[in-house]
């Protein structure tokens, strides 16, 4: 069978990754003393530790259970495997499994503070009973946050304590509305962190958490240097692989951002052959940004067979999870190629079983399936009225408002709100109805300045600002068309469609024609 010189290489990272055995410094250096009796205990926790810091919580997971059944009644590997079931940057939790882990120490909280035989190990289990007690999430998170302020406080020179509080400062934020409040939490956090890594510049959770930190297009350089160390600091882990192309994307070198996620998927295809796990376990959030960078070079054929792999595991594993980054990439191969998504025939492929929990730049990982659907029906909906398909872009239209509205008026749903006015503008354009059209488009615009700028490839997949751009400089308009570029370039820099229009609007102004 013929393969493409493409591919090759990556299947034979994937072939070497997997045969290869994980040496516990390859997760990066953690120091952290217990009260831990056993030295098997120990290095399976600091092993969990490492791998929690590199969000890798199945392995955090297995490694705290390991630790407990080396040393029954070791408090802090039930403290670890909580932690394990709480993801505070990609908005998730299993509440009931970090009780669980808890509970399996002790019944309640004071029994389970008695277990714990120094003050510092008692001060990091008070701070998970918080966060994992009674009330809303955001009310834990919050209490937990002032918590490990205290714990960390206390215990100045404990590195684990500030780089975890620095972590619960910075996923709030990176979860919140754009403002002075949100950049003064990531810039307290960041410098923080900053102090850390001159402690121990191969820290796992110190590097990573710099780079969320810094994660938009104003402090991207300022993150490089985490970027540069952290995939070399813990090359086991494959979100240790993918979290540099978030520096990457930022600053537009798209190079990099290949690399960085391709290491990143061979990695994780790799972890699931060697453990057997489910198909669905390998990284499609990388995946799914390798496309995208691989589209902003204008490599498309490699888009395509990057593509091609996705849609034979969303055949192989027919999971909401692969549904939904199947359905996110052939949105995207739509919107910056013109190529149109392969039609779907299953329930499980249409991603009907995913919950509609909401959109974000982690969707990826998890989540609900309104951010797919959105960016699916955004994709379709521009290329129906660009081609004069009046009648289906309006149908569009209409199934997008509803679940703009069904998703309601949550801050992370905003997406879908800003591509609903998005396919309605284009659409008023191609009907005759120009002004009309122009100021939906200028209202999804808005919408958009009003959000941080996108944690990756864009959100919604069609940036507003470049989308009102285009439509300028089709009606004649380059003046206010080259503005809406620049205002897109500040957002997003180096994308390609954004780099393109804003030379099709100097070149309107510069001919002579303009003068």
């Amino acid at each position: 069978m013929r393969r493409s010189a493409a591919r090759a290489p990556l299947v034979l990272l994937v072939l070497l990754l997997a045969a290869a055995p994980l040496a516990a410094e390859e997760l990066g250096r953690v120091d952290f003393p217990t009260s831990a009796r056993s030295a098997e205990a120990q290095r399976q926790f600091l092993r969990g530790l490492a791998a929690l810091h590199s969000f890798w919580y199945d392995e955090a997971a297995d490694a705290f259970r390991a630790a407990r059944e080396a040393e029954p009644g070791f408090a802090l590997a039930h403290w670890g495997e909580a932690l394990s079931h709480h993801h505070p940057i990609w908005a998730e939790e299993d509440l009931e499994a970090s009780r669980a882990a808890l509970a399996a120490l002790a019944p309640t909280a004071a029994e389970r503070a008695a277990k714990a035989p120094t003050e510092r190990e008692k001060g990091y289990l008070a701070a998970v009973e918080t966060l994992f007690g009674d009330g809303e999430r955001a009310a834990r998170e919050a209490r937990y946050t002032e918590a490990m302020e205290r714990h960390a406080a206390r215990f100045p020179d404990d590195l684990e304590a500030a780089s975890l509080w620095a972590l619960s400062v910075i996923a709030p934020a990176l979860n919140a509305e754009a403002g002075e409040a949100r950049t003064r939490a990531l810039v307290r956090a960041a410098a923080r962190l900053e102090e850390l890594f001159d402690k121990n510049p191969e820290h796992p959770g110190v590097v990573h958490y710099l780079i969320h930190a810094y994660d938009d297009p104003t402090h991207a350089p300022l993150g490089l240097r985490a970027a540069r160390v952290y995939a070399r600091v813990a090359p086991a882990a494959h979100h240790a692989l993918h979290m540099p192309s978030h520096i990457f994307v930022q600053l537009g070198r798209w190079e990099e951002a290949i690399a960085s996620n391709q290491a990143a998927w061979a990695a994780s295809a790799a972890w699931v052959a060697r453990r057997g796990l489910a198909p669905d376990k390998r990284d499609f959030h990388s995946l799914s940004w390798l496309h995208y960078a691989q589209l902003q070079q204008g490599r498309v054929e490699a888009a395509r067979e990057t593509l091609a792999i996705a849609r034979a595991a969303a055949a192989e594993a027919p999971t909401p999870r692969t549904a939904n980054a199947l359905r996110t990439m052939e949105a995207r191969q739509l919107v910056e190629a013109g190529e149109a998504p392969e039609v779907r025939t299953t329930a499980a492929a249409d991603g009907a079983a995913a919950p509609a929990t909401g959109s974000g730049s982690h969707a990826g990982h998890g989540g609900g399936d309104s951010g797919p659907r959105g960016a699916d029906l955004l994709a379709r909906g521009l290329a129906a009225a660009r081609a004069g398909d009046l009648d289906g872009a309006a149908a569009i239209e209409t199934e997008l408002a509803a679940l703009a509205a069904e998703a309601g008026p949550s801050y992370r749903d905003r997406p879908l709100r800003i591509a609903a006015k998005e396919v309605a503008g284009l659409l008023r354009v191609r009907q005759g109805k120009i002004e009309e059209g122009l100021a939906l488009l200028a209202e999804a615009a808005a919408l958009e300045a009003e959000m941080p700028p996108p944690m990756g490839p864009p959100e919604p997949v069609k940036p507003a600002a470049e989308l009102l751009g285009e439509t300028l400089l089709d009606l004649g308009r380059p003046v206010e068309a080259a503005a809406r570029f620049a205002e897109a370039l500040l957002r997003m820099p180096n994308r390609a469609l954004s780099v393109a229009g804003a030379a099709r609007a100097t070149a309107a102004l510069t001919a002579p024609a303009a003068r």
